[in-house]
């Protein structure tokens, strides 16, 4: 992915907008009433007016917000406010879309990182500025989420007044935005998947071969939490290469073949899992010297299994 200036339309740009501007006191409509529905309205009700909707929980939600949030149905929230996010799961975006078609709505964004602006059709058709706007954050409550939140990176999408307002809210939530351009969405969230669900699977698959050693589960969460923290702040502050350890690295080829032998017997996934990660991480070792042919003999042990 290309990196581009805000606006410009190509790959992820970290950046910011003038700190000297105190963003507008708005009246936000916020259709969503989830974790990132709620969170983003008590961050943002400090601040603005700020109006929510849901079938089942506006009310609930407004007192999480707080500040005088007020619950609504989408109708009349779309009557009474000009800016307007859309915090609900990707497949329920064009029906939320559709409710604000008609009302004074202006500027609306969206917050799923995998789809464009164009996903609150029919809002862009009738003169309405859209644009994404993502949390690239994991929120496991709506507290979680509060916490969070603020100083996140936030992948945006869009043009004009949109993409404006989007990174004053970035800035506002003194966050750092990345801008993508659309046909980019989809790689710029499979690598949010990647590095946020996967780092969750991949505990789960540690913890199933700890148990399969004979721990408890919530001791081997406790041993394995030091571990996993310091490996991901390695490899995000050195970069992998720097932070990458342990036998694939060494071209410890009689400790991987111990490994292998050992899965035979483990849950069913944990071996293709080591095979595919193990790949990855002897192509990141060749690129930190580890010579050629022993790299290549690891590679080789570690191509799917092909026996039953």
């Amino acid at each position: 992915m290309k990196a581009e200036r805000a606006g410009s339309g190509g790959g992820p740009e970290r950046g910011g907008t003038n700190p000297g501007l105190a963003p507008r006191v708005r009246t936000i409509g916020i259709v969503g009433a989830g974790r990132v529905g709620r969170a983003l309205g008590a961050l943002l009700g400090r601040r603005h007016e700020i109006w929510i909707a849901s079938p089942r929980s506006a009310a609930r939600a407004a007192a999480f917000i707080g500040g005088g949030a007020r619950p609504a149905a989408v109708g009349e929230l779309a009557e009474r406010c000009s800016h307007v996010i859309v915090a609900v799961p990707d497949a329920a975006i064009g029906a939320a879309a559709a409710e604000l078609s008609g009302g004074r709505v202006a500027t609306a964004l969206h917050t799923c990182g995998s789809l464009g602006p164009s996903a609150l059709a029919p809002l862009p058709q009738q003169g309405v500025s859209c644009a994404t706007f993502h949390p690239l954050q994991t929120f496991a409550s709506p507290a979680r989420a509060v916490e969070r939140l603020p100083g996140c990176a936030f992948g945006i999408c869009g043009t004009g007044a949109a993409l404006a307002w989007a990174l004053e809210l970035c800035a506002e939530l003194s966050g750092a935005p990345l801008v993508v351009a659309e046909e980019n969405l989809a790689l710029y969230h499979a690598a949010a998947v990647v590095a946020g669900n996967y780092a969750v699977g991949l505990v789960d698959v540690a913890v199933m071969l700890m148990e399969q050693a004979g721990m408890e589960r919530e001791s081997a969460l406790q041993a394995l939490a030091p571990l996993v923290l310091a490996s991901a702040e390695n490899a995000l502050t050195m970069g992998p290469e720097a932070a990458l350890t342990g036998p694939i690295e060494r071209g410890d080829i009689p400790t991987v073949e111990s490994h292998l032998e050992s899965l035979r017997a483990a849950p069913a996934g944990a071996d293709a899992v080591y095979r595919a990660l193990g790949r990855q991480l002897a192509a990141i070792a060749r690129r930190r010297g580890l010579p050629a042919e022993q790299a290549a003999r690891i590679e080789a042990l570690l191509l799917p299994r092909t026996d039953s």
